[in-house]
């Protein structure tokens, strides 16, 4: 079994521009979300699930610098885009993060890999209870091809309810007692950048001090002011009508999903 890692990473941001780019300290997020994952060792292989836009190539020169592979995909449907980076890579599962949630667990990685090796019939693992930032996500192959063949939606910025629990065997993991929080720990407007600045300079973050989230969550129970920076910040949930709409698609369409599926998984039930 071959677990990807991958990090789907485009500069079209409008409230922070560019923002994978952005420093935060020595380096820029997409280089510390790259750092960090490669010290994960149950992982089998890093790579980035950017574009071939002209307004993207930076990101191509990052990945070149740090020495790892990259996938041109689609600039628009971002399910797509890991979709066809897994199968060109070969990844039997891909775990997710973005480039704006540069302080994800590595502990939870292994978790993750470990559920993973332990259940190989899952189509979509993620946590419970998981901070804003610091969510990832499981894929297998055959379920990204399914969804990706099936749905109607272009856009997949948040694909999560499209991998629909009726259909797929989705595992949800209890995140441990001690990295539950409830802080804002993403990177998409100018106070959450302030606020992980303030963060990696106070704890003193680099390549070799790679702090576990257990550390930022301490450091943040005993500076309340630093977490108060970006609190006010509220994040937009997925409508509810729009999981409704998903649901309703899948039943209406029934038959033609498990066509698909089959197409994929060779008509096993798994």
């Amino acid at each position: 079994m071959k677990i990807g890692f991958v990090i789907p990473s485009r500069l079209k941001s409008t409230r922070l521009p560019r923002k994978n780019l952005i420093h935060l300290g020595c380096q820029t997020a997409l280089e510390w979300a790259i750092e960090r994952a490669q010290n994960v060792q149950c992982i089998d292989e890093v790579v980035v699930a950017t574009t071939p836009l002209k307004s993207d190539a930076d990101i191509t020169k990052v990945c070149a610098s740090k020495g790892i592979r990259y996938f041109l995909g689609d600039p628009v449907d971002v399910l797509k885009r890991i979709r066809d980076t897994a199968e060109y890579f070969d990844f039997d599962f891909v775990i997710n993060i973005t480039p704006d949630n540069t302080l994800f667990s590595m502990y939870l990685i292994d978790l993750m890999a470990n559920k993973i090796r332990e259940n190989p019939s899952a189509d979509y693992l993620k946590f419970k209870d998981v901070m804003l930032g610091t969510g990832i996500y499981a894929l297998k192959k055959e379920a990204l091809q399914t969804v990706c063949e099936f749905k109607e939606i272009i856009d997949t910025e948040i694909w999560g309810p499209l991998f629909y629990d009726k259909y797929f065997n989705v595992i949800e993991m209890k995140v441990p007692q001690f990295l539950q929080a409830g802080y804002r720990l993403t990177m998409d407007t100018p106070e959450d950048y302030r606020m992980l600045r303030k963060i990696y300079s106070d704890l003193k973050i680099t390549s070799s001090n790679l702090v576990e989230l257990e550390e930022v969550i301490h450091y943040l129970d005993l500076h309340p002011e630093v977490a108060a920076i970006n609190s006010n910040i509220r994040q937009t949930a997925i409508s509810q009508d729009v999981i409704m709409d998903i649901k309703q698609y899948f039943e209406k369409n029934e038959r033609n999903f498990y066509k698909i599926r089959d197409k994929y998984y060779g008509g096993r039930n798994d």
